[in-house]
């Protein structure tokens, strides 16, 4: 097909984060307003989040050489901020999951898109080839009937001069 293909990457880009940002905000409100779904899911991808956090500054610290008592835990964050915190999280999660998704999408589409140009072009080829040994047969077969043919002319002449033959001499 000739001509240019509308960017659906782009497309799906921009919808993706144009959707993706009001679900965010909205599981955001949700997670405030329903304290299960809240301490469910917010508060522990929060929690974790600031242990990750936590963790990764103090291992640094210990790198730069300062002195941390080995059982030192991060403190915990208070519920409202950490519910904040969890929901502002799990809509960055949503927001890079679907741009993940795209991404995977329109990457499997790019390499079934070439596939498929490899096999047309191999069949392309095949097709040819059949073409070529359906020519070479036909060759040869023209080639046996100009050999039948050349052979039968011969025998008729050969009968013709052996029937021109006897009459001569008579």
């Amino acid at each position: 097909m000739v001509g240019h293909q509308f960017p659906m990457f782009r497309f799906a880009t921009l919808m993706a984060r144009q959707l993706s940002s009001p679900i965010a905000a909205r599981i955001k409100r949700y997670a405030v307003s329903h304290p299960r779904f809240g301490v469910a899911v917010c508060i522990r991808i929060a929690n974790f989040f600031h242990w990750c956090e936590w963790s990764t500054r103090a291992w640094t610290l210990r790198l730069a050489g300062v002195a941390l008592p080995a059982n030192a835990r991060p403190p915990p964050l208070p519920v409202r901020m950490a519910v904040n915190l969890g929901g502002d999280l799990l809509g960055e999660i949503i927001i890079f999951s679907l741009g993940s998704l795209i991404i995977i999408f329109e990457v499997n589409r790019q390499a079934n898109k070439q596939e498929d140009k490899k096999l047309y072009e191999k069949s392309e080829w095949l097709a040819i080839a059949l073409s070529l040994e359906e020519l070479q047969r036909e060759l040869r077969l023209q080639q046996l009937d100009i050999e039948r043919f050349h052979s039968t002319l011969l025998q008729l002449k050969s009968l013709q001069e052996q029937s021109d033959s006897p009459s001569e001499k008579r």
